[in-house]
């Protein structure tokens, strides 16, 4: 085994009596899928190890961590009285084999390799999955990765302790669902763990959704359509080589937001909660139904989702974004002729969440009105995202020929709301052709200022 030769693992054998790979790093190599996350337990306390340049990844359970040279191992003394007793306590079959380092040869109390062979994904035990519910996020995700079908009764039990996910500590589920994000086809893993009841136990606020309409061209409740916006939105993301050809429209959606997390990740989430505050805001008026409000509000509620799941500030006001614009290019599209202006400042706004929101806005187009809605706003996307293209290139179009510190002083004002007024009037202008030097800026700036 290779992984055997790596200089930490070396130490580790000559310094323990017992050591042994167990878990994934096991599992992947006789599925003959390449690791670089390696678990090893042995029989010592690691804190006594000395292990260079680790730290504590868990110091309730007594897990180490220590990264060298790619690879990432996780170091933790045996659960129980010996290998065979902490392999009964692990969440599946397939994670219950172990490779003995000092022996050279497998360990497999609950015949996990028989379940590899059968590509089965079976729970060890129902209890041990009711003692850390984590596995229950997990057994998606890993169904989602591997070649494995969830087993039968495995899977009920997902659903039958569901409930219990909202247990686990907030930072261990963002670690599974960013895995889950990260995956082109994780619109599956959002199926599955919604037909479990999973999802709604780590998003209750998609409880309010079940069941109500919307008087949309496809007749499912608000949920269902904020699970189809999240497929569409995926497809999307899948296809950006086709809806955004050029890399400066891509770039957008690689920009990292934190650890691991890119801004095509927090694009998905959007679309599963842009329109998650609709139960709060809904009214019929005049016979129809209504939902005024639900984007405004609909960004404060998607970022508490977030900011409760442990993300980042700059990742939950990402997503808040996206929420309280999702509606923007709709009602640009819907407004008749649009101007240089309007373009200009939604992109001054957005920046590049504004690419971010064309997609979301035709995700949820798609998933409200199928074919007949996504091709409506389809030709007005392009033409905002050829604009997006024309704004990075021309400096006239980002920020003003006046600085707040020159119309001052060529007004003669103090600073206040006035001199910010001006900058975005000035910058409409240049944007318009209307303004294209400093001399012209100098006099719009003064006849704008005398006609109040």
């Amino acid at each position: 085994m290779e992984y055997t030769e790596l200089p930490p693992i070396k130490k580790l054998v000559k310094a323990c009596k017992e050591a042994y790979f167990v878990g994934g790093v096991v599992r992947d190599l006789m599925l003959n899928i390449p690791s670089h996350d390696i678990d090893v337990v042995v029989d010592t306390d690691p804190l006594k190890l000395n292990l260079p340049k680790s730290f504590p990844l868990d110091k309730e359970r007594g897990i180490y961590r220590l990264n060298w040279k790619g690879f990432t191992i996780d170091v933790s003394k045996i659960q129980g009285e010996s290998i065979i007793e902490d392999l009964k306590r692990r969440d599946f079959t397939v994670n219950s084999v172990a490779y003995d380092l000092k022996k050279g040869k497998f360990i497999d109390p609950l015949n996990g390799t028989e379940d590899l062979k059968k590509g089965l994904l079976r729970a060890v035990s129902e209890e041990n999955l009711k003692d850390d519910p984590i596995r229950l996020l997990r057994c998606v995700r890993l169904w989602l990765y591997l070649p494995l079908r969830i087993e039968k009764d495995t899977e009920k039990l997902l659903s039958k302790h569901s409930s219990l996910v909202s247990l686990s500590a907030p930072e261990r589920i963002k670690e599974e669902m960013i895995k889950i994000l990260a995956h082109p086809l994780s619109k599956k893993a959002i199926s599955k763990l919604d037909n479990t009841g999973i999802l709604e136990n780590i998003i209750p606020e998609l409880k309010e959704c079940r069941g109500l309409f919307q008087g949309k061209f496809f007749g499912c409740d608000l949920k269902e359509h904020l699970l189809f916006c999240y497929r569409c939105c995926e497809t999307l993301v899948n296809f950006t080589d086709f809806f955004l050809p050029e890399k400066e429209l891509q770039q957008p959606l690689k920009e990292n937001s934190e650890a691991n997390v890119t801004k095509a990740h927090l694009l998905k989430l959007s679309a599963l909660l842009h329109d998650i505050a609709k139960p709060k805001t809904f009214k019929i008026r005049n016979q129809q139904y209504t939902f005024w409000g639900h984007d405004k509000l609909g960004a404060k509620v998607a970022q508490n989702i977030l900011e409760r799941l442990t993300f980042s500030t700059k990742s939950a006001r990402t997503v808040g974004t996206l929420v309280e614009n999702h509606m923007r290019l709709h009602l640009l599209a819907r407004s008749g002729e649009i101007t240089p202006k309007a373009k200009g400042r939604f992109f001054r706004q957005l920046k590049g969440d504004g690419v971010l929101t064309v997609l979301l806005s035709l995700a949820d187009s798609y998933a409200s009105s199928g074919d007949l809605g996504f091709f409506y706003l389809l030709p007005f996307a392009k033409e905002m995202l050829d604009f997006y293209m024309d704004f990075l290139k021309q400096e006239n179009l980002q920020k003003p020929l006046l600085s707040g510190h020159e119309i001052m002083d060529i007004l003669k004002i103090s600073p206040g709301p006035v001199v910010g007024q001006l900058k975005e009037k000035l910058l409409e202008a240049q944007t318009e052709g209307l303004v294209k030097s400093k001399e012209e800026a100098l006099e719009y700036i003064k006849e704008v200022f005398k006609d109040g």
